[in-house]
């Protein structure tokens, strides 16, 4: 986000605020990408269907995707078609033909006649980039058939590939572009093949239809068979209809941790803001004790929000088992900052490991471990051996007065 909301400080400066929405979101999406391949947004099966529908907005329009908008999805849409223009411009006629759009730009050109100046004709520019874009959506997953079924029939009721998560986190999915998250909703038609599906079917309508059909019912080993096959034919799954976390929550629905925890591994490499993801892993990674993949996760999950208690929580566990103390006292005081459900635990943990670097003022945590918790024996017993460290109070009096002389 923070990457994102810069580059509109760079360009909106050079333009002095002269250029449209849609190239100044644009820059900045494609600029995401630039720096990790991971952010941004990438082709997915819902914007192939927009692209090869009737979704694709001429770029003299563009900025009117963003002010009226069918729904929450076409804003996000619009976001990618604006990146996808910007995309198309460098590759075509050069990075140098966008900084002198935006030079046009601030002197006070229209944004058509400055893309005309430098790069082709509006009208072959506006063609030639639609083919573009098409191309892009052709080349998903050429694999799989995406044709729709014909013959239908109502499908049972829509699973939303986050709702395999039980310990579900609530963090906004459009984070980095200020944008309203997508609506929940089933990619797939409530209408649906009446057919009997065929055991070699590469037809991603048909292949989804079995996974959710099989998930709905809790029939996990069914699930498994059409999710690998979708994914291996399009491995580039991001998104809240990706197969990678519906076959994930069939592995979980079978105790098969490892393989759970291989898929949504790979699911987090390809997505920037899977917070659901990240959760997941943190847990099955803390109880591998496998401590740098706890704290690669957590670090991924404070990148996209770094106000909820979870990530603090195992990171700073993650720190503690693996000896880097100051990291974990830094995680747990954070942590206290974001009132966690167990405050007694944390300050417990926090008086440990500020005791172990010599730092008094454990003793205040181990008291307020007891203030939240009375019987809380463990933090009782590291107050009395605190105590036990330093000088009786009288003491200390004794040898901090000036000695009496007649």
């Amino acid at each position: 986000m923070l990457w994102h909301e810069f580059c509109h400080v760079i360009t909106l400066g050079l333009t002095r605020n002269k250029m449209p929405r849609w190239l100044s979101e644009g820059i900045s999406v494609y600029e995401e990408k630039q720096a990790n391949p991971t952010w941004g947004q990438a082709m997915s099966p819902r914007y192939r269907e927009m692209v090869l529908g009737d979704d694709l907005t001429p770029v003299g329009k563009l900025s009117a995707a963003f002010l009226s908008p069918k729904s929450d999805l076409h804003v996000q849409f619009a976001y990618y078609e604006s990146s996808l223009v910007v995309e198309f411009l460098v590759q075509g006629f050069g990075f140098e033909s966008l900084k002198q759009i935006l030079h046009d730009l601030g002197e006070g050109a229209d944004i058509n006649e400055a893309i005309s100046s430098h790069t082709e004709p509006m009208e072959k520019f506006e063609k030639d980039f639609a083919a573009f874009a098409r191309e892009r959506a052709k080349n998903l997953a050429p694999g799989l058939d995406w044709e729709k079924p014909k013959r239908q029939s109502r499908a049972p009721a829509f699973l939303d590939a986050d709702s395999f998560f039980t310990n579900r986190v609530d963090t906004p999915k459009a984070v980095r572009t200020n944008t309203v998250p997508a609506p929940q909703q089933s990619f797939l038609p409530h209408a649906v093949s009446e057919s009997a599906p065929a055991a070699d079917s590469t037809n991603y309508w048909e292949l989804m239809r079995q996974a959710r059909t099989a998930l709905a019912g809790k029939k996990w080993a069914e699930a498994k068979a059409p999710l690998k096959k979708i994914i291996e034919l399009c491995p580039a799954q991001t998104g809240s209809d990706n197969a990678y976390a519906m076959l994930a929550a069939a592995f979980r629905g079978l105790n098969e941790t490892n393989q759970e925890r291989e898929v949504l591994s790979k699911l987090a490499a390809l997505e920037s803001d899977a917070t659901d993801a990240y959760l997941r892993l943190m847990e099955l990674d803390e109880a591998a004790k496998d401590w740098p993949g706890v704290t690669e996760n957590a670090e991924r999950f404070l990148a996209v929000n770094p106000l909820l208690p979870q990530p603090y929580r195992h990171r700073a566990r993650a720190s503690e088992e693996s000896g880097r103390t100051e990291a974990a006292i830094q995680s747990y005081q954070k942590l206290l900052l974001l009132e966690p459900p167990d405050p007694a635990e944390v300050h417990f943990r926090l008086a440990r490991l500020l005791r172990k670097a010599g730092d008094p003022a454990a003793k205040r945590h181990a008291l307020q471990a007891l203030e939240e918790a009375p019987r809380f024996h463990e933090a009782l017993r590291l107050l009395l051996e605190i105590n036990g460290e330093s000088p009786p109070a009288k003491e200390s009096a004794a040898a901090a007065a000036p000695e009496n002389k007649p």
